[in-house]
């Protein structure tokens, strides 16, 4: 998978190395480069750097809710236009892509996972959803997961 002639850099967030691992796997299969961050801290510093084209959230972190993240990850100029996923076993079934997000439920097949990515990606490209139609998109998910932020 590619974006602009380059592989398609994901940024995987996840405090199991298990889950990680397995993601990774999955991901680069398909031709994608991975980055790993284990907490929400962790994932702001990869994000903001700006080398981040999508990032696949937990959606309970150590640190802080998967929605958290993506919060602040909206509120960075530096980070607002990169494509979210969720991934997580405290959501409540599978969701449409919309506005740069999108969201499956754990455990996930590698097919299902690349397909959400690819889906995200192409939107990436088309970049025309503003920060404020992703926020409401946001707060739609949110609604969606089992456990809240």
């Amino acid at each position: 998978m590619s974006l602009a002639g380059r592989p398609l850099r994901v940024l995987v967030v996840e405090d199991d190395p298990l889950v990680r691992t397995f993601i990774r796997f999955a991901l680069e299969r398909d031709g994608m480069t991975v980055v790993e961050a284990a907490d929400g801290a962790g994932a702001l510093a990869y994000a903001t750097a700006g080398d981040v084209d999508l990032v696949l959230i937990d959606g309970l972190l150590p640190d802080m809710h998967g929605v958290g993240l993506a919060d602040q990850l909206l509120d960075n100029p530096a980070s607002a236009g990169i494509a979210i996923c969720f991934l997580s076993g405290a959501v409540q079934g599978r969701t449409r892509t919309a506005a740069g997000f999108g969201c499956l439920s754990k455990p996930v097949r590698p097919a299902m996972l690349t397909e959400q990515v690819r889906a995200l990606a192409t939107w990436r490209e088309q970049d025309d959803s503003s920060t404020e139609q992703r926020r409401a998109v946001l707060r739609r998910l949110e609604g969606g997961f089992l456990v809240g932020p």
